[in-house]
């Protein structure tokens, strides 16, 4: 296995083409294929299905291209941690986010920070909550943004923004979808949930129906993406409920989900810290930037 076969594979997910995957690599589409076989032959499975018409991710492939993307994202970060070594005026700041976050938001956040501060280099790496605390005490991270379930263990943190939780109903099977407006869960605590895992939208949800007294039922599979949730949802398997963000703009049926006050219920999201990070200036700059844009962040709707 070597980093060329990895990023391959990587532009082929991104092109869902080999030979657009070929061009943007520079490389023949044998040359990318044969490395994508080999790559395939030694992982022990099939990371794409082939058809005349298109290419796409198998199961396999879905669960393997985040460890991909994270050895990518490992070697652009040691060629920067190397660079900010014998360049000292060259800054790094890495952080940790869960897969519920918001990216285009935080993008739009990041935006007058990378203008006025070239000389930082940003990395991300999306993390599970289970080793999110790690890499923050390790280091490995510099701040972690992440849904506020997680506890702070001594951390500093503040909250970075909310968004609105939807419930996506079943659509199949004679299952109407919801009348326009929020939706009140106590009329839908028949319904089986569709659930993740390590992205804390579990916990989340979890926390939703114990404030309401009510008792979660989760659907017995998993899901491993938000797209699979509401496609579950729409062929009639299961009920879901997904951060606005995460429903797509097609989707007319997801509604808000009425909260304890009469707004929509929502799912909070808060930058996390150790305090000796705050010790490097260009690492305090940073979320003292983050801090400022707080109080206006405003999550991407449903169109």
């Amino acid at each position: 296995m070597n980093l060329n076969q990895l990023r391959f594979a990587r532009a082929v997910a991104a092109t869902e083409s080999f030979s657009r995957a070929a061009e943007s690599c520079f490389v023949t589409q044998p040359t990318l294929s044969n490395a994508i076989n080999q790559l395939e032959e030694e992982l022990g499975g099939r990371l794409f299905h082939r058809t005349t018409r298109n290419v796409g991710l198998t199961p396999f492939g879905k669960h393997l291209l985040p460890l991909i993307e994270g050895v990518l994202d490992a070697q652009s970060e040691l060629v920067a941690a190397a660079k900010a070594f014998h360049e000292p005026q060259h800054r790094l700041i890495r952080i940790g986010l869960s897969p519920l976050i918001d990216v285009r938001l935080l993008s739009q956040m990041l935006t007058g920070y990378t203008a006025q501060h070239p000389e930082v280099e940003i990395f991300f790496k999306q993390c599970f909550l289970s080793d999110m605390a790690m890499r923050l005490e390790n280091g490995t991270v510099d701040i972690a943004i992440i849904p506020a379930v997680m506890p702070a263990g001594g951390r500093e943190r503040f909250t970075l923004y909310r968004e609105p939780l939807c419930f996506l109903p079943r659509e199949a099977d004679g299952v109407a979808p919801l009348t326009p407006g929020m939706c009140d869960l106590k009329n839908q605590s028949a319904e089986a949930i569709i659930l993740t895992s390590g992205c804390g939208l579990s916990d989340a949800i979890g926390e939703l129906y114990q404030r309401k007294g009510l008792t979660l039922r989760p659907y017995p599979g998993q899901a491993l993406n938000y797209q699979v949730v509401e496609d579950w949802a729409g062929l009639g398997i299961a009920a879901g409920i997904l951060p606005r963000s995460k429903v797509s703009h097609g989707n007319r049926s997801a509604r808000p989900i009425a909260g304890e006050d009469g707004r929509p219920a929502e799912v909070s999201y808060e930058v996390q810290w150790a305090f000796e990070a705050t010790r490097v200036p260009h690492v305090a700059g940073f979320i003292a930037h983050l801090r400022s844009l707080a109080a206006t962040a405003q999550p991407a709707s449903v169109a």
